[in-house]
């Protein structure tokens, strides 16, 4: 199948990379440095002490035309407008897309679109991006995908198919359900590590940090639409992915370290959006909403002076 993959982060090159090994792969960069470093050397791999190579074609993003058979879309959130420029320019002629952002503020504008046929998807993968050609695996999960509009049975046959048991690709029936798990997954996780600069695990570790996310989950658990036994899965589902990423940092605490914007906004500010609508008190949600965007404020205060 041929695969488009527009950004080239961590997610990107791991998919641009592990595709590759039965797809024909175009990856689309905005960086010159980034571009000519892939043109000329390819993607490195590490995983399990070992370091591997591979070559991708690597394209511009203002070549994307939308002409391969699936769009893969790994930037973040807050990186979607100038895709979602191409979508409304194009509309129709894009064959097909799939979309692997954290949080849930997307789905209206790409479900409303001009393209037919979208994807959504999320990844339980980690991944770290150690230069502008490296990605890190260092945690081997899946990437689970659910069909929002059109007909796509043909291209998740493939994908979950044609793969490795390194990236497996999942299909799921529901997308709101696997949207909403993993939103809380992130809204606790993410937005709590990156406040408190520990690794996942602490969160479980340090009982008053474990009390701390107990309190912001029962918050956003009661934003959400959702009957008992739903939170009681979110819940574990949580603790799950909290226990197989132990050792690791939030893809969020690591946006803060390298001085990157976060995406909060489509996280955690998703979930205090849906609490006005309801007229819902939710003071953990925004205290720790405030305090993110406080460390953004003052990053971008130091660098300004």
């Amino acid at each position: 199948m041929e695969i488009a993959i527009i950004g080239a982060g961590a997610i990107g090159l791991l998919c641009a990379y592990q595709l590759k090994e039965k797809h024909d792969v175009t990856l689309y960069v905005r960086s010159k440095q980034q571009y000519e470093r892939i043109l000329e050397k390819g993607i490195y791999y590490k995983a399990n002490d070992e370091k591997k190579n591979r070559t991708v074609r690597v394209r511009f993003f203002k070549e994307w035309n939308g002409q391969e058979e699936l769009t893969i879309v790994a930037v973040k959130q807050y990186q979607l407008a100038s895709i979602y420029e191409k979508m409304e320019k194009m509309g129709d002629k894009i064959k097909a897309m799939c979309f692997l952002q954290n949080g849930m503020g997307h789905i209206e504008t790409i479900r409303n679109s001009r393209v037919a046929n979208i994807l959504i998807g999320i990844v339980e993968h980690g991944a770290m991006k150690e230069d502008e050609q490296t990605v890190i695996h260092t945690g081997v999960g899946a990437i689970k995908i659910a069909c929002i509009k059109g007909k796509m049975d043909d291209i998740v046959t493939t994908l979950t198919t044609a793969t490795n048991k390194d990236f497996l690709f999942i299909m799921e029936h529901k997308y709101e359900i696997m949207l909403q798990k993993k939103l809380v997954v992130n809204c606790i996780v993410n937005s709590l590590t990156s406040i408190l600069l520990v690794p996942n695990g602490l969160l479980l570790e340090n009982a008053y940090y474990s009390q701390l996310m107990t309190m912001l989950m029962n918050e956003v658990l009661e934003v959400l639409t959702i009957t008992e036994s739903e939170k009681k899965i979110y819940r574990e589902y949580c603790m799950e992915v909290i226990g197989k990423t132990t050792l690791n940092k939030s893809s969020m605490l690591k946006d803060m370290e390298a001085g990157r914007p976060t995406e909060i906004d489509a996280i955690l500010g998703y979930i205090i959006e849906e609490a006005k609508k309801k007229k819902q008190s939710v003071p953990i949600a925004n205290a720790v909403y405030l305090m993110i965007k406080g460390k953004e404020r003052e990053r971008e205060v130091f660098i300004h002076d």
